[in-house]
């Protein structure tokens, strides 16, 4: 046979055996798990909408790309057990460096991927488990009327400042609850009660609390309130794995939604004042996902397996 014969044909070959695009092998991997992921979502959230969500976070966070995709179909099917998207809004996929093992033994740190229920998601969940009536959070800024009551008739004003400039830093943030009997609980949290909270954690000085600072102190004192509310285990179950995210102690740097990678050293606190101050945190009962075994070794790194090519999940 010719030269000139073979050559449409190596041609030919080397094109059926060009590396696949990372978006294109995220995507296989999401279709390859759309039936886990029609077990774990409620009714009202279709498939295709889930997966077609997902796809945008990754065009809009580029790092989301080169991160391990294990821990991206990991957190993924995080969030479908959730019933919450991750659209930036109601959850977020962070990516962070964590430390693992490789086949030799030796620490690497490797870009994963881990589930972020955000405020919203974490009210609309409340809202929807036919437990509470209504609940809110809302951040008081320096310009604001606050007007705080204790005593027998607890109660909360707020006005916030609406005027051309800048109302001022983040002074507190509260959040009242409404339960179906009619009851309301209310929580108030200053700015250094926050901060407080925020020392304690172990990725505190990056990460969410760097990207979205008001956000996650919304999301303080949500999480302190629902300690006195009616919770199902369901949302009990998500609390837990986001309070297991935010101790994680070998995190080192955080991306968020936005695509900004934010060093996150451990903040100034002793471990015995982390033990005093943060809640214990119980094992995850989430339902059960495959891990492969050099992660589940590591037990750093949130994953799941579906069945198909190794390329999709390498």
């Amino acid at each position: 046979m010719s030269a000139t014969t073979q050559r449409p044909q190596l041609v030919e070959a080397r094109k059926q055996v060009a590396p696949a695009k990372p978006i294109d092998l995220i995507r296989r991997g999401l279709e390859q798990m759309a039936g886990e992921f029609a077990m774990a979502l409620p009714q009202h959230i279709p498939v295709d909408r889930f997966k077609r969500v997902v796809l945008t976070a990754v065009n809009q966070n580029q790092d989301l790309l080169t991160a391990d995709r294990r821990s991206l179909m990991g957190a993924c099917m995080k969030a479908a057990q959730d019933g919450l998207y991750p659209d930036g809004r109601e959850g977020a996929l962070v990516i962070f460096k964590t430390k693992t093992q490789n086949a030799d033994g030796k620490d690497v740190w490797t870009k994963a991927v881990q589930w972020m229920p955000m405020v919203y998601g974490i009210i609309k969940k409340m809202r929807n488990s036919g437990e509470l009536a209504s609940i809110v959070a809302h951040e008081v800024y320096e310009k604001d009327a606050f007007i705080y009551r204790l005593g027998d008739e607890e109660s909360i004003e707020h006005t916030p400042y609406l005027g051309d400039d800048e109302p001022g830093k983040m002074i507190a943030v509260y959040s009242i609850a409404k339960l179906k009997d009619g009851t309301t609980q209310r929580e108030v949290m200053t700015r250094k009660q926050v901060d407080k909270v925020r020392a304690v954690s172990k990725a505190g000085n990056g990460g969410p609390w760097v990207a979205w600072y008001e956000e996650m102190a919304r999301k303080t004192v949500v999480r302190r309130l629902s300690k006195y509310l009616p919770m199902s285990t369901e949302i009990e179950d998500m609390l837990r794995r986001d309070d297991a995210f935010n101790a994680s102690a070998d995190t080192m740097k955080l991306s968020g939604a936005d695509g900004v990678t934010i060093d996150a050293e451990p903040g100034d606190v002793s471990e015995a004042e982390r033990e005093a101050e943060a809640p214990a945190i119980e094992q995850d009962k989430a339902p059960a996902v495959t891990v492969p075994t050099e992660t589940a070794e590591s037990n750093e790194v949130p994953a799941y397996v579906a069945e198909g090519p190794e390329e999709l999940f390498a």
